[in-house]
């Protein structure tokens, strides 16, 4: 009688310690909130990367929310943000990249990318703070706690993943993440349209703001979204840097140069008056610091307005657009 309540025992601790980290995969679709923007994932989401969306969301991050859907892709990396459009003025106001914005505004996202990506590479050398988590018998990953915000990566089907939220506490993303190891849970991509063009080297100016920016540019806009999801190419002069932010979804883009230059200027000149672009340049010498302090958008040409130190150069754009993004400039994190 004893063998026999002992071997029901055992039994039952399998059946347990298997139940714990079997990835869950009763729920077949995704969390319903991001229906809207599976189809958008589908279509613009290269064969090269793998897409995972979990099959459940805590009440935490969904309740009370009027859901914003955002995706951005390139070759190398997706990216969804899940957010809350009437997110409260004092926290919406300071725009993306601010720490209240990502407690409160931002409430969950998810990114996927190749493991030769440049945000995989970055990544992996800012993670030695993370704690090595089982997220199923088979997959491991990294939980990492920030300040009210927490994060879990782990790299699975030859790409990298990696989930925020700063709504719902280390346990609860930690399970978010266990239902997107299923593999019920993958979409694949189908489209070549985003992969084909030649950006070995680019990056988006999201990704270049997300990345902390540079050490010389420090400041971010509120961009239109075409260009705050466009490749950004940087060249660097004696006391200045200029900046051509190229429109997303263009069919081509230019090949990126090496050294100080990454493209022509009369070619960036060319997309910037054919309003592909658009040019941002910062004074960093001595001649600009008569201007630091200036209160008024300075318009030295058409299409050209000058704040301080910077100038933003659109010509497709009204002057008031161009105030409006120049008087946007915060600091990155």
């Amino acid at each position: 009688m004893k063998n026999k309540s002992l071997l029901s025992l055992i039994v039952s601790l399998v059946i347990v310690g298997i139940g714990v980290f079997a990835p869950i995969s009763a729920i077949a679709e995704p969390d319903p909130v991001f229906k809207p923007i599976i189809g958008e994932i589908r279509n613009k989401l290269p064969s090269n990367l793998v897409f995972r969306l979990p099959s459940r969301l805590p009440g935490s991050i969904t309740n009370k929310i009027s859901p914003q859907l955002t995706f951005d892709v390139n070759s190398e990396r997706a990216y969804l943000a899940l957010e809350d459009k009437d997110c409260p003025p004092r926290f919406s106001r300071g725009g993306r990249g601010t720490r209240g914005y990502n407690l409160v505004c931002l409430r969950f996202s998810v990114a996927s990318s190749t493991l030769a990506s440049k945000y995989y590479q970055d990544d992996r050398q800012r993670g030695s703070a993370a704690d090595a988590i089982e997220l199923s018998r088979n997959q491991n990953g990294y939980h990492f706690q920030g300040a009210d915000w927490n994060t879990v990566s782990w790299v699975q089907d030859n790409n990298y993943f990696k989930i925020y939220s700063g709504s719902v506490r280390r346990n609860e993303l930690i399970e978010i993440a266990r239902s997107m190891v299923a593999k019920s849970q993958v979409i694949n991509g189908r489209s070549q349209t985003v992969a084909q063009q030649p950006k070995s080297r680019l990056t988006t100016w999201r990704e270049f703001v997300e990345q902390g920016g540079g050490r010389e540019i420090r400041t971010d806009y509120d961009l239109p979204e075409e260009f705050r999801n466009g490749f950004v190419y940087f060249n660097y002069k004696l006391s200045a840097i200029q900046a051509y932010i190229f429109k997303s979804g263009l069919s081509r883009y230019p090949p990126i140069n090496g050294g100080i230059e990454s493209i022509d200027p009369a070619l960036g000149e060319k997309y910037v008056k054919s309003g592909k672009a658009i040019k941002f340049y910062w004074n960093l010498g001595n001649s600009g610091l008569r201007f630091a302090n200036d209160t008024q958008v300075r318009f030295t040409e058409k299409g050209t307005g000058c704040f301080r130190t910077n100038c933003l150069t659109a010509p497709f754009m009204t002057n008031e657009e161009i105030s409006r993004i120049l008087r946007s400039g915060r600091s990155i994190p």
